[in-house]
């Protein structure tokens, strides 16, 4: 298992997590956000929603360790029933792996979250990183130490 102290020395990993495509489905028109790409179409999610910063979060391989589908699945109902009583606004996505070494792990694009409590989400699920996307729309990846 790894520890994320570790995380940020490994660069497989974190070149792994560069290179995903944080893909939102739950819009009428899917999109992709790509960590240091800016994303007109997040751009106008938040100038719609009336937020100035959204996050890209999972429950999904905590520590990026490889999980049951059926913990993964517990896991990621539970992070979305803290959303929901969080009173926060999430759409559906998916991380993939554009080499299609790790399968897809299903996500959230969390509209309005702060990046503090964004971090403090993602490591209340076991992430090693999360996405956070602040107000010029350009996703950026947040190594949780």
């Amino acid at each position: 298992m790894m520890k994320p102290q570790k995380f940020a020395s490994d660069s497989g990993l974190l070149a792994a997590y560069l290179a995903t495509h944080y893909k939102v489905t739950g819009t009428a028109r899917p999109f992709v956000l790509r960590v240091g790409q800016p994303s007109a179409e997040l751009a106008a999610l938040h100038r719609a929603s009336g937020v100035n910063c959204s996050a890209f979060i999972t429950a999904w391989n905590p520590r990026s360790v490889a999980t049951s589908e059926d913990l993964n699945r517990a896991s990621q109902r539970r992070l979305e029933s803290q959303l929901t009583a969080m009173s926060l606004t999430f759409l559906a996505g998916i991380g993939e792996d554009p080499a299609g070494v790790w399968p897809g792990e299903p996500s959230a694009l969390v509209l309005g979250l702060a990046r503090s409590e964004a971090e403090r989400v993602g490591r209340t699920f076991g992430q090693l990183a999360i996405v956070w996307c602040g107000e010029p729309a350009i996703p950026e990846l947040v190594v949780l130490t």
